[in-house]
């Protein structure tokens, strides 16, 4: 996240901040007179041949919509539907983690995203995932499921003065809302007291926790035992220190990146410099841009996370099972 949207800076944040009012305005303006021609019916919805369930959110990263839908995947096929993966194609190391997670799953990079839904179907899928996909209106969706991070910001600031692509008063349009923390520990009282008047039903409520460490080739390796170096390039890299903190009290020095960041020959030669011969840490994220310079960053570690569900994985569900029903009723009565 970008540090003047959080209120760092100093003089210079706050002139950032002042700069971007208009914008944000502008941005409040055209993006609600978007969606109000999408909800009178002025612009028309294209709908695909198969159902699609989106996970989107309202901030720019750092939700963990990624490993979301990764999670949400596995639980269809697990149901014995044959779920496909459809995505904008920005942020590439997004699609490489799908791959690599689900790679019987069909992952398609589609930036019409209607024209995805429809390629997916045309591949055999019984179900479409919309990864990021709860502004991307035009596509029709059966469920929204929108994701809210504990460490979302308390003063909701648009694009570009803040992180938020829209305010929690679209959560009205979800079908479920999962609030999302980083470890066991992280505490999502505060978002839930904010976004409650806005919500339809009790969150369900997730925690991405530590599922062990590997190496650059994923093989199994050992968690650092001394001082390391953690580098980041992700949404919320506070969230990851987080994790490390509560996998046996790991703390390291933090080398960060802006999210999505290309790693190239200087960034590894920095990070070597910066790492003077100790432990290296990163996230799967990172790992899968990393991954090319495996010969380079030997003592590299990566931290795996996963879903667990603290409260109401089977309301997710009931929702989930309820519109694949839905359009199997309907598909069967136009027959």
């Amino acid at each position: 996240m970008v540090g003047w949207w959080a209120g760092e800076g100093g003089t210079l944040g706050s002139l950032l901040r002042m700069a971007a009012a208009p914008l944000e305005l502008g941005f409040r303006m055209v993006s609600g007179v978007w969606g109000r021609m999408y909800d009178s019916g002025m612009l028309p919805l294209q709908r695909a041949p198969v159902p699609v369930i989106s996970v989107g959110n309202l901030t720019v990263g750092g939700s963990g919509k990624t490993p979301l839908a990764a999670w949400l995947l596995r639980g269809l096929r697990d149901r014995g539907e044959r779920p496909a993966l459809v995505a904008s194609g920005y942020g590439q190391d997004e699609i490489l983690l799908h791959r690599r997670w689900n790679p019987q799953i069909p992952v398609i990079a589609e930036e019409d995203r209607a024209y995805g839904a429809w390629k997916a179907a045309r591949k055999g899928a019984t179900v479409v995932v919309l990864d990021d996909g709860f502004q991307h209106r035009r596509l029709a969706r059966e469920l929204d499921i929108v994701l809210v991070a504990a460490r979302t910001p308390g003063k909701v600031r648009l694009l570009p003065r803040g992180p938020f692509r829209e305010p929690f008063g679209s959560l009205g349009r979800a079908g479920v809302v999962i609030l999302t923390q980083k470890g066991r520990e992280e505490s999502s009282l505060d978002v839930e007291g904010r976004i409650d008047p806005f919500l339809r039903e009790s969150p369900v409520k997730v925690a991405f926790v530590p599922s062990g460490w590997t190496d650059l080739t994923g093989s199994p390796a050992d968690g650092p035992r001394e001082e390391f170096l953690a580098v980041t390039g992700i949404g919320d890299p506070g969230g990851f220190f987080s994790v490390l903190r509560e996998t046996g009290g790991l703390v390291g020095e933090r080398l960060t990146f802006p999210d999505h960041h290309d790693y190239g020959w200087g960034d590894v030669q920095n990070i070597l410099d910066r790492a003077r011969g100790r432990p290296i840490v990163t996230t799967e994220k990172d790992a899968v841009k990393l991954a090319a310079f495996q010969s380079q960053l030997k003592d590299l570690r990566v931290l795996c996370l996963k879903v667990e569900v603290l409260e109401g994985e089977e309301r997710l569900w009931r929702h989930v099972e309820g519109v694949l029903q839905a359009r199997a009723t309907e598909r069967g009565r136009g027959a």
